[in-house]
């Protein structure tokens, strides 16, 4: 399999090279990305190294496009996975490799597709197929795709494709249409926006006893907009698909959102409210895990980039009511606030309230607290070589959506980025973290030093502390080199077991001491 893989690399990169060379043959480009670690044991973690100490993902995607018609291949390789992709906490999957290839047109009003296909309906909440790494999804289906579109306000398409396991293509079937009409174009209004869309779904799996094979659902969608507002909403419905993924509910399931935002002089303002119930769609019943969903329910709430405070993120849950409010300000430059670069304020709070299935009685509880954040941030330039920004978070997670405990969680998360510029080429980082909380594994610091040589090298050192527990440090340092369409990146240490998220849907990611390369080059 490796052999396979890497000839097929080789042979198709000399390809692109070759036609990318001559322009009359349209236009050809190439990406190839490889994310390897090398592991040890770790006995202060419990951290043990996978048979062979090895792991590896590769992709290696292309793509072609002539006046209008276009094609690609993607080739994947996990030689074997990383920890922490398509398998338990510290289970390592087997070795496997895949491959997604399409064809197709796009011009004169036509958008066709040919095999794999990844689409989204509205915000995806009745359904989404996509490609994001760091979690390890694509879902795409297999099939064709047509749509098109009169004139600039009017564009329908239909789609009709097998669905894909980890590994391959599977008998289920996924068929749907989706319409977007512009009002406010086809009127020819200047100042008002108006646009409603539609969209159908059934999902075609072979019939059991008490369960009907198809799967039908639709989507609702309408957004106003004027003058720096907009209101926008969704409302979604689904037939019920009982399985081992949603505890055999028989319920239909149905989403609600509801957007409302404003922008204008400096100030920004985002305002969310969600009712889920039974929202989730997998490609099979039999299947249970977050890498076959065919749609998308991401949690919507802060999506944090400081490592203390994504220690417990959320999860959208199978019942749930809630939203947020997320809110900006922006102090104009040259103001007693502002400063010479402007000071940016931005405040966010989210909560969720929902019941929580109780395996023990084989039913959902009483609706309670499922969790809520409180983060609030400044960014302020202090002259033109040193900007700082503050942060604080407070966040109560209910323990209980994890299985890891039935008492509120509340923490309280500061920290300081410090960031100063030597010259147009050297700064350096400075981040300090504290969390406080009374329960889990109680008190955190972080700390992480980061030197930059712009545009090409970066070096860093970092160390999480868990002084109010287990005293455990986890120090680990990267070193990084970019140079015109290749980037690659060395990370060495410790590292935690916690989440990696993307996009408010999230991955656990087992404890794991090692070296780890990360190389991206585009051709």
């Amino acid at each position: 399999m490796l052999k396979r893989f890497t000839l097929a690399a080789g042979l198709l990169t000399l390809t692109a090279v070759a036609f990318a060379q001559n322009e009359d043959r349209g236009n050809f480009s190439a990406g190839l990305e490889t994310n390897t670690t090398y592991y040890f044991d770790d006995q202060k973690t419990g951290a043990m190294a996978p048979e062979g100490r090895m792991g590896s993902n590769n992709y290696l995607k292309m793509d072609y496009t002539w006046n209008g018609f276009s094609a690609g291949l993607q080739l994947e390789g996990y030689l074997p996975p990383l920890l922490g992709y398509f398998s338990g906490i510290g289970v390592q999957a087997e070795m496997f490799s895949r491959y997604d290839i399409y064809a197709g047109y796009s011009g004169h009003g036509w958008d066709i597709r040919l095999g794999s296909l990844y689409e989204q309906f509205g915000s995806g909440l009745l359904f989404r197929t996509y490609e994001d790494r760091t979690l390890g999804i694509n879902n795409a289906l297999q099939g064709v795709r047509v749509g098109y579109t009169f004139g600039d306000f009017l564009t329908v398409k239909a789609l009709y494709g097998r669905v894909r396991d980890i590994k391959e293509y599977t008998g289920n079937f996924v068929s749907g249409a989706d319409l977007s009409l512009s009002i406010s174009r086809a009127a020819k209004w200047d100042s008002f926006d108006w646009t409603v869309e539609g969209s159908v779904l059934d999902k075609y799996e072979s019939a059991v006893e008490g369960i009907s094979p198809h799967t039908l659902g639709y989507s609702a969608r309408m957004a106003l907009g004027y003058a720096g507002f907009r209101l926008s909403g969704e409302y979604m419905n689904r037939k019920s698909d009982p399985g081992f993924y949603n505890q055999s509910d028989t319920t239909n399931s149905e989403a609600i959102q509801v957007d409302f935002g404003y922008t204008g002089n400096g100030f920004g303002a985002l305002l969310t409210f969600r009712k889920l119930h039974n929202p989730f769609l997998q490609g099979s019943r039999e299947w249970n895990d977050m890498y076959t969903y065919i749609n998308y329910v991401p949690a919507l709430t802060q999506q944090h980039t400081y490592s203390l405070a994504t220690l417990n993120p959320y999860t959208s849950q199978n019942r749930e009511l809630g939203g947020q409010a997320d809110l900006y300000y922006n102090f104009r430059r040259g103001t007693a606030m502002g400063g010479k670069k402007g000071m940016k304020v931005h405040a966010n709070f989210s909560t969720y309230y929902g019941g929580i299935y109780d395996y023990y009685t084989g039913g959902y509880g009483a609706d309670e607290l499922l969790f809520r954040d409180l983060t609030v941030d400044v960014e302020r330039w202090f002259g033109s070589d040193f900007k700082m920004i503050l942060f604080y978070s407070w966040q109560t997670f209910n323990p209980k959506t994890t299985g890891k405990g039935t008492e509120l969680w509340n923490s309280h998360t500061v920290v300081a980025d410090l960031t100063y510029k030597f010259d147009r080429k050297n700064s350096l980082r400075l981040e300090l973290q504290h969390l406080a909380t009374k329960q889990d594994h109680k008190n955190w610091a972080a700390a992480l030093l980061e030197y930059s040589f712009a545009p090409r090298w970066s070096v860093s050192i970092q160390d999480m502390w868990n002084y109010g527990d287990t005293k455990t440090h986890y120090i680990n340092g990267s070193v990084s080199y970019s140079y015109s369409k290749v980037r690659a990146q060395l990370n060495f240490g410790r590292f935690k077991e916690g989440y990696q998220c993307s996009g408010g849907v999230c991955r656990v990611t087992p404890a794991y001491t090692g070296v780890n390369l990360s190389l991206i080059v585009a051709l």
